[in-house]
């Protein structure tokens, strides 16, 4: 019952953020300099939210494999997704 209720609170954690993001276009501040696309940012959260939610609670069914290999796979390209949110590093 704990880890359930850790893996739920977790979840809405890291949704949280990308839900702000897509509905007002605000950032957590630490972001804010960084992240030119804070929509596409908030989608990358709320995929990786989507993903972790997957594994959590999906993985257990008779498709162990198949849940838990899209979980992965969501979290990957939820980051992936916040990575390409970002502004590129100056050139030396």
């Amino acid at each position: 019952m704990l880890w359930t209720t850790l893996g739920a609170l977790a979840c809405v954690l890291m949704a949280v953020p990308g839900v702000i993001a897509l509905t007002t276009g605000r950032l957590p501040p630490q972001l804010r300099g960084s992240v030119v696309r804070p929509e596409l940012w908030g989608y990358g959260g709320l995929m990786s939210a989507v993903g972790l939610g997957t594994e959590a609670s999906l993985r257990w069914l008779t498709f162990i494999d198949f849940f838990g290999a899209l979980g992965f796979v969501l979290i990957l390209l939820g980051f992936l997704l916040q990575s390409r949110a970002k502004r590129l590093p100056a050139p030396r």
